[in-house]
């Protein structure tokens, strides 16, 4: 059961992680999620833990032996039945987890099926037995989860776990949508051009092993374009526009983090946004109008989901009217696209515009276009009965 304190937390959870932790609080079986490598696994395990509060703690168990998992041996005292003492072996425990003891913690062990057999069995006595040794045991306010790779269908050398394991994990093929990516992650901090860029083109998101000629192994991950992100901003800004230094230091480097591909798919559709962006749109359509008419469908979609990311009524009213001119221009189904999102996600359909006169004039330049009318009165009508159903 939640308490009431971590019921707000846990309400800002998506549905997958949701998932996870329900799994982790049963303290029953272990959570195993499994999926190729740059795939968030470890991301996910974080983002639950920032957003419920908890400690958060990584043991990568590939990359440490068993005396970093509680079996490093110590030598202590018992004192026997007769008064005496006896020298007997006993087990060290790690610092890690007795600092996870003292507040809430999700421990995750990662790379289980990657880890030698004495590593693999000590961090199987903490995930199942959840203690160490025979005298230390973790809290209720400890969480635990491992993850591992796929092995040959996802180009890593993994052991395979026997049967009386597998039947003691909770296996879950983990993945990560576009959208999650977005929502969760890379609104907050991947560079938008980024996020822009892998909106548009979905098969960019994971490339794998794209072409390996000249040694070159790079492919794109949800990891490797965080990697990417992260010397964009650390370079340029986080806010930094795409321009013309931007597009030639990336031309450099972004086939080291992304392989040459998708680096030269990225780069093509950054120089087409220096040429064109929504910017420009809603500033000066009668100048970009003349652009937009050798810009491919594709093109025109990213373009409709970047005027997405703006609130239409704090646009100016130039702004708006040019954003009405560029939907009555575009296709039926890209401008139907936009008003569903507006009628969707801007107007409550409860509000009296009326008493609103600022928004009643932003709602009247897309009303009052012949060309989007007909439209927004028809997914407006759709949207009300939606809500009269509802109720």
């Amino acid at each position: 059961m939640l308490t009431e304190d971590l019921k707000p937390k846990y309400n800002t959870l998506t549905d997958r992680q949701k998932m996870y932790y329900d799994i982790m609080n049963a303290k029953s079986g272990v959570l195993y999620i499994t999926a190729k490598p740059g795939i968030a696994k470890s991301a996910i395990a974080r983002a639950i833990a920032t957003k419920m509060g908890f400690q958060y703690m990584d043991v990568r168990l590939s990359m440490i032996d068993e005396t970093d998992v509680g079996l490093f041996p110590s030598l202590s005292e018992l004192e026997t039945e007769e008064g005496g003492k006896m020298k007997v072996l006993d087990f060290v425990v790690p610092k890690w987890a007795v600092k996870a003891n003292q507040a809430p913690t999700i421990i995750h062990f990662e790379e289980l099926n990657r880890a030698n057999l004495n590593v693999r069995n000590a961090a199987l006595q903490i995930l199942l037995e959840r203690c160490i040794g025979t005298e230390f045991k973790f809290n209720d306010n400890v969480f635990m989860m491992a993850s591992g790779n796929l092995g040959a269908a996802d180009g890593t050398d993994v052991e395979e776990l026997d049967e009386a394991l597998n039947n003691r994990l909770i296996h879950v093929a983990h993945e990560l949508t576009i959208p999650e990516w977005v929502e969760d992650f890379a609104r907050q901090h991947i560079y938008k051009p980024i996020t822009q860029f892998i909106e548009a083109t979905p098969t960019a998101f994971y490339v794998p092993n794209e072409n390996t000629e000249g040694g070159n192994r790079a492919y794109a991950t949800p990891r490797s374009w965080t990697f990417l992100s992260d010397y964009i901003i650390n370079k340029f800004g986080k806010d930094a526009p795409i321009s013309n230094e931007i597009l030639a230091d990336l031309s450099r480097v972004a086939p080291s983090f992304i392989g040459a591909k998708t680096a030269g798919q990225f780069d093509r559709w950054a120089t087409d946004f220096l040429k064109l962006s929504i910017t420009d749109i809603l500033n000066n359509y009668k100048s970009a109008k003349e652009k937009l008419k050798h810009y491919q469908r594709d093109r025109i979609t990213e373009l409709v989901q970047n005027l997405k990311e703006y609130k239409f009524f704090e646009l100016t009213n130039k702004q708006a009217k040019n954003a009405a001119e560029f939907l009555a221009d575009i296709s039926v189904d890209e401008a139907a696209g936009y008003l569903a999102h507006f009628t969707q996600e801007e107007i409550d359909m409860d509000e009296d515009l009326e008493k609103n006169p600022e928004k009643l004039d932003k709602v009247k330049i897309l009303t009052h276009n012949k060309a989007l009318r007909p439209i927004f009165q028809k997914i407006a009508e759709q949207a009300a009965a939606e809500e009269d159903g509802e109720e």
